[in-house]
């Protein structure tokens, strides 16, 4: 029997002008005192455009996006009372940077202020909102060798959640600009393979050693080791309107790791690719999306990533089933491919009404009236 991978989730959401639309400050501490946390938690971020929520230690995927909904609510009505709106997406699609204010109070906000003097126009360019998975292994199970093949996943998981096609007025080309913001960063993108927990934090204690990083602060690329809470954090996804979405990659992840977990105690867990390998597969997302065919480095010949989920599915399939989340997974998927990720919705709304403001309202309406049905009992 699996015993318990546990799960939390980050979503940043944005806050924009119930009549313009627009990115507009938000007033966190008024709307904290007004509206407090309920069943999560919040937090402001460098932009005033931004706030977080948090879930609580969770077991299963329900919990989550339980945990998720009653805080969007939350938020939501923090919003309205400032008369403004929430919507979840990887990036706002008309909005400009160049307008966005910053938390820049100097005896609240010290870090906030360190990352622009660092990293100057870069940061305050970064409007950019992910969602953000951590994985909790059970005891006795070192995390690297889950880590380095977990690295293996990451494409495909930033598939479900595509949501930033459009950026200050402009079709990208692109199904997630949000990374094409983000790679502008050090420390950012698909982590390397590190051999050992203490290898991979005694380079974090250089980096704050020689001023890189700011004491208690870690790496932001797609995959970290939590420098606090030591869980496994999936970074690589867009913030996506879809609680069902939200699900799935939480599920997924939730399979994936517990599989590993056991590939490892039968000294069979999978061989890590390079970088450099799965970083081309990741463009290949990012371009594409569901449409994408990515790269089997084994065979060498390109897989359609329907076929690669069908296969993945079939890997974590035992797994999933004493989990009793298999039936879902296999039906969130198929939904997935049948009407699109939140980044082919909006191209679809977007041709059909050629109207930014259209699009907008469709993702507030998606994520503030976002419905979810349990599948499992929650526990």
């Amino acid at each position: 029997m699996i015993h318990g991978i546990t799960l939390g989730a980050e979503e940043e959401l944005q806050i924009v002008d119930q009549h313009s639309l627009e990115l507009v400050p938000h007033d966190f501490e008024r709307g904290q005192a007004e509206f407090p946390d309920q069943n999560g938690s919040s937090s402001c971020e460098l932009h005033k455009a931004v706030v977080e929520l948090q879930t609580p230690i969770c077991t299963t995927p329900d919990q989550i996006v339980a945990s998720v909904a009653s805080m969007r609510e939350i938020i939501r009505l923090r919003a309205q009372s400032q008369g403004q709106r929430i919507l979840s997406a990887g990036v706002h699609p008309f909005s400009n940077w160049k307008e966005q204010e910053i938390n820049k109070d100097h005896l609240k906000h010290q870090h906030y202020i360190r990352l622009v003097d660092e990293y100057a126009d870069i940061m305050r360019s970064l409007v950019s909102y992910g969602f953000h998975v951590h994985l909790g292994l059970p005891s006795g199970i070192p995390p690297m060798p889950i880590f380095n093949s977990l690295r293996n996943s990451l494409a495909a998981v930033l598939a479900i959640s595509l949501s930033s096609p459009f950026y200050e007025g402009r079709d990208t080309g692109m199904q997630s600009w949000r990374h094409s913001m983000l790679d502008r960063l050090p420390r950012m993108g698909t982590p390397d393979i590190w051999q050992s927990e203490e290898e991979y934090f005694g380079h974090i204690q250089l980096l704050r050693k020689v001023g890189t990083l700011e004491a208690q602060h870690g790496m932001w690329e797609d995959l970290r080791l939590h420098h606090r809470y030591h869980t496994l954090e999936v970074r690589i996804c867009d913030a996506t309107p879809s609680l069902d979405h939200i699900w799935l990659i939480t599920a997924l992840l939730q399979c994936e790791v517990a599989c590993l977990v056991q590939d490892y105690q039968n000294g069979s867990l999978p061989k890590p690719l390079s970088r450099a390998c799965l970083e081309e597969n990741k463009w290949r997302v990012r371009r594409r999306g569901l449409a994408a065919c990515l790269i089997d480095w084994g065979s060498e010949e390109s897989v359609s990533l329907v076929d690669y989920f069908t296969h993945w599915l079939a890997r974590i399939e035992k797994v999933a089933r004493q989990l009793q989340l298999f039936e879902s997974i296999q039906e969130k998927v198929q939904a997935l491919f049948l009407q699109g990720a939140s980044a082919d919705i909006q191209r679809g709304i977007f041709q059909r009404s050629e109207n930014y403001q259209t699009l907008v309202k469709h993702l507030i309406h998606a994520t503030e009236e976002a419905q979810f049905a349990p599948t499992s009992y929650l526990q």
